[in-house]
């Protein structure tokens, strides 16, 4: 299956419809999500301990726990991402080994936007340092605020990576065109509840002797997992509805 660059201009996202499609795909399968997430939450998990563990002893330390987790949610956290995307789009449910087909070029694509942020967010910094501050902050955090947008408007690259149909980020870019703030729309409503959640999971992780974080730590991981589960389900949905109107005939 081949799509051109573009959709049709006509086609507008319907934000409440979008979003309602995305929590029941979740909730209405959270059998599966749990299946699909259980082993790859359990390795994440594991290294978020480990990564704990080296992060007392300084700078270094901190750094090379947040390297750990880093790389643990990009080779293990994605399994699930892709499985899920796999599931939406293919039907595929849980089965074979642990990685499943389409997991490399995810990562790839997701290395590829990762080095672009992580470079924009590098000379940003740089844009905040430089003097006069009063100028220069608001120009770094505007630039940081227009970078996040721009990473969501081309994150249609996810869902076709998953499914080995990878597209360029011209061809994310140039898809969501005319959509952009029903797309963000729908990303927030997705998003929001479970941070909100995340959030206060945190203030009772603090409110608690320091003996039960690894429960709360858990927990979070967990609505972590099923926020991520309904933010992929939004954007395969989107991804094949843009398809659909895109496909030659």
């Amino acid at each position: 299956m081949s799509y051109p660059s573009a959709p049709s201009r006509t086609y507008q996202i319907d934000v409440v419809d979008q979003v309602g499609r995305a929590y029941r795909a979740v909730f209405d399968n959270l059998q599966l999500v749990g299946e699909m997430a259980l082993l790859p939450y359990l390795i994440v998990v594991g290294i978020e301990l480990i990564a704990l563990l080296v992060s007392g002893g300084g700078m270094f330390a901190a750094v090379l726990a947040g390297l750990i987790h880093a790389v643990g949610f990009l080779i293990f956290g994605t399994v699930f991402i892709v499985r899920w995307h796999r599931f939406v789009l293919l039907g595929e449910s849980v089965g074979g080994g642990l990685i499943p087909p389409g997991w490399a070029p995810f990562v790839i694509t997701t290395l590829k936007l990762g080095i672009i942020v992580f470079i924009g967010c590098l000379i940003l910094s740089v844009i905040g340092a430089l003097p006069p501050h009063l100028l220069s902050a608001p120009l770094a955090m505007i630039g940081g605020v227009a970078l996040s947008l721009a990473a969501l408007r081309v994150s249609l690259i996810f869902p076709a990576a998953a499914i080995e149909q990878p597209i360029g980020l011209q061809t994310a870019w140039d898809r969501v065109s005319g959509n952009f703030w029903r797309l963000f729309a729908c990303a927030f409503a997705c998003s929001l509840p479970f941070a909100i959640v995340e959030m206060l999971i945190v203030l009772l992780a603090n409110a608690f002797p320091s003996l039960f974080w690894i429960v709360f730590e858990l927990l979070q991981f967990a609505v972590s997992f099923v926020g991520t589960a309904v933010v992929a389900a939004l954007l395969s949905h989107l991804y094949r509805d843009f398809g659909a109107m895109t496909e030659p005939t």
